[in-house]
């Protein structure tokens, strides 16, 4: 299913998303909101071996409730971010409940062990829908739907002209996610 947008894909539609990206991306990413400064402070503090505190770091700067999971799915999800290699998502599946049910964490997770991941976002979902490229609602973490997700990020980043590819110090995948997530919420 998600595959089909993908195939449909019309360049012309994300013109004025790539004339505007730079724009976008300071407009999300630079908010308050998103504490820019914490953010890319993470991207070097979390690294191998990764540990509860790094998780605990990751989730503060999400804005996310103290995780209330037993300590053997925590070993769980530090495992899988030991085994997962981008862009595949499919080992999502196997995880127990309790992370399943939070795509956002998870993904932020992934980003912040990976770099390459994007960050699940309602408004990102929303800025990819406004340029044709339509991913379904979740909030659990279904490795189709985020594999979509990460997939529809990656091929704009294919496509998109050398101009939206600024000087900065996050990687590409939260540049180009930040830019949506500004663009999804416009009206």
């Amino acid at each position: 299913m998600q595959h089909l947008a993908l195939l449909a894909f019309d360049k012309e539609k994300c013109k004025p998303f790539f004339d505007r990206l730079t724009e976008l991306f300071y407009e999300h990413h630079h908010s308050e909101m998103q504490d820019p400064e914490e953010y890319e402070k993470l991207l070097y503090m979390v690294k191998k071996p990764y540990d509860n505190n790094m998780l605990d770091m990751i989730d503060k700067w999400m804005g996310l409730e103290k995780r209330e999971w037993r300590e053997e799915t925590t070993r769980e999800v530090k495992l899988a971010l030991y085994a997962i290699r981008y862009p595949d998502t499919l080992l999502l599946d196997s995880f127990t409940e309790n992370p399943r049910s939070d795509i956002k964490r998870l993904s932020a997770y992934l980003h912040f062990t990976h770099h390459t991941y994007a960050i699940w976002d309602e408004d990102t979902r929303k800025g990819l829908e406004k340029i044709g490229i339509y991913i379904p609602e979740t909030k659990v973490a279904d490795p189709f739907i985020y594999g979509a997700y990460v997939s529809a990020i990656e091929l704009l980043k294919d496509v998109a002209p050398f101009t939206c590819f600024l000087e900065h110090d996050v990687p590409r995948q939260r540049l180009f996610q930040s830019a949506l997530a500004a663009y999804g919420r416009e009206e």
